[in-house]
């Protein structure tokens, strides 16, 4: 997938798309992995890829083609954005295993493509609201220090912190983050595509890696 638009260009052309509600949301199927690996691929290796190590990447990218990615996403109630047919994001959720009425964020990628234009931080709105919707008061999340201003901006606290949060992080410091409310979340604008914009700068995330059982945490920064 190759663009030969501007920067500047294809940010306003998305924008004024999430505004006019042209950005279509819908469950991943089966027939789109390979798009999502793409846009996970992508997405890591631009954005997330200069600030961790290269055999961090090079793991990632070798389980990104394995069948058990897309086994480890079943359940999580992923969901691709579509912006004029192409896969621009993707972002799930499902019920925490380790806490009651709270919802764990994953697989929050973006094209780089689309990025500084929204579209991270409306899927992520979008999976609160359905986490909202099925019961669920409080999300957590797990990030990196490269996409940790971006969760923070957006409501998230920084719950844990420690390193080997994440299978095949090594000694990466990880922080789990956590939204205590996201029923009286940050503002938000309801699109009629069914995609919620918040008005924050978007930024790359790494809700995709895949989370350790929490049981020695270096670090214990908040507490209910």
């Amino acid at each position: 997938m190759s663009s030969l638009a501007r920067p500047h260009d294809v940010q306003q052309s998305a924008q004024d798309a999430l505004t006019a509600g042209l950005v279509q949301l819908r469950p991943i199927s089966i027939d789109d992995w390979s798009d999502v690996r793409y846009v996970h691929g992508s997405a890591f290796r631009t954005l997330i890829g200069p600030h961790v190590a290269p055999t961090y990447v090079d793991e990632f990218m070798t389980a990104l083609g394995e069948p058990e990615y897309v086994d480890r996403f079943g359940g999580s109630n992923l969901t691709g954005a579509w912006l004029n047919g192409e896969l621009a994001g993707t972002v799930g959720w499902r019920p925490s295993a380790s806490y009651g009425r709270v919802a764990r964020i994953e697989g929050l990628f973006v094209q780089p493509l689309f990025t500084f234009m929204g579209l991270g931080s409306s899927l992520l709105a979008h999976a609160e609201l359905e986490a909202q919707s099925a019961g669920f008061s409080s999300v957590t999340v797990l990030a990196t220090s490269h996409s940790l201003p971006f969760f923070m901006r957006l409501g998230y606290d920084i719950y844990v912190q420690g390193a080997g949060l994440a299978h095949g992080a090594g000694d990466l410091p990880m922080f789990l983050m956590r939204k205590q409310d996201i029923v009286s979340s940050s503002k938000t604008v309801v699109l009629r595509s069914g995609l919620r914009r918040s008005p924050e700068t978007d930024a790359p995330t790494d809700a995709g890696l895949p989370r350790r059982p929490l049981q020695a945490p270096e670090r214990v920064l908040a507490e209910d």
